[in-house]
């Protein structure tokens, strides 16, 4: 009900990621009735008939891209972005955006509350195609590096 598991770091409405393991509020509301209505408990010592477990899709596969490390800042870019693997201090923050040469940003995420236990790589759920010309933009506080990952 907190949203504070799974762990991730990106924050909701600032890009969109292929393998997001949050849950949809209507996944929260059915876990949140499925324990009111009386959810079976183990108690200490008894074990509950468990049925077999349900085959759990795929895990998400990435495309295959280069990965280039940046320190944090504005880097000219060029290419299909594919995702970004940030490298943060423990609870740091980032922001990071493209700049395109039309004079348009694409919000790419918003990195917050880091934790380095659990790195993650966001996956766009769209590659954003940046141009010749455009640049990346990662506002952080204190040190920072990214890895982007550009398709081949």
């Amino acid at each position: 009900m907190t949203r504070r598991m799974p762990k991730w770091a990106a924050a909701r409405g600032y890009g969109d990621f292929a393998n997001d393991p949050s849950l949809s509020p209507f996944e929260i509301a059915l876990i949140a009735a499925w324990v009111d209505g009386g959810a079976p408990e183990t108690t200490k010592g008894t074990a509950i008939a468990a049925s077999p477990a349900p085959r759990m899709p795929s895990p998400y596969q990435p495309p295959r891209g280069a990965t280039r490390s940046i320190a944090c800042g504005d880097f000219a870019i060029a290419g299909r972005l594919l995702g970004v693997r940030p490298k943060l201090a423990k609870d740091g923050e980032a922001g990071i955006s493209a700049l395109l040469p039309s004079g348009r940003t694409e919000i790419v995420a918003w990195i917050r509350r880091y934790d380095p236990a659990y790195s993650d790589t966001y996956w766009l759920r769209r590659p954003l195609d940046l141009p010749s010309g455009s640049r990346l933009r990662v506002d952080a506080h204190g040190e920072c590096a990214v890895d982007v990952i550009i398709a081949r």
